[in-house]
């Protein structure tokens, strides 16, 4: 969704994966902003689309996946790493954060005029392209 933005806005310059307030001295900057991951409010923008998922579930599991593959797009590889215990403390400390970070800087940017998008995995059944690239799901789904 970035990229298509970035195509229908020139002249802005795209940002992917922020995890800090540091942000260029530059007016026009589109971005995806990780609040989980800064813990900080962002300050200065001109306007606020919040997103968040529907399936609190599929979020906590691909925000693990991707943290202990180090993999966060693209096609997964064969091999990759799960453990059980390691995944059920880090839900317990992701829920804490969703909680009591993130939901009350939501409802902040809400109240300051935000937008709201709610969003889900793709339930990908055939080939999806986004231009010329072609949607494949990553951590979407637990794998046996």
């Amino acid at each position: 969704m970035l990229c298509y933005l970035h195509s229908k806005l020139p002249g802005y310059e795209m940002k992917y994966e922020v995890t800090t307030n540091d942000l260029p001295k530059s007016k026009d900057i589109i971005f995806k902003y990780q609040y989980l991951y800064t813990h900080e409010p962002l300050e200065g923008a001109d306007k606020y689309i919040v997103c968040d998922r529907k399936d609190r579930e599929a979020w906590l599991f691909s925000t693990y996946m991707s943290s202990v593959n180090s993999h966060h797009h693209g096609v997964v590889k064969d091999s990759f790493k799960f453990n059980h215990l390691d995944y059920n403390d880090s839900k317990l400390g992701m829920n804490k954060v969703y909680e009591e970070i993130w939901v009350p800087e939501r409802e902040r940017l809400l109240g300051a005029g935000a937008d709201m998008v709610w969003y889900e995995d793709m339930k990908i059944k055939e080939d999806v392209y986004l231009g010329s690239t072609k949607l494949v799901p990553v951590w979407s789904c637990k794998r046996k």
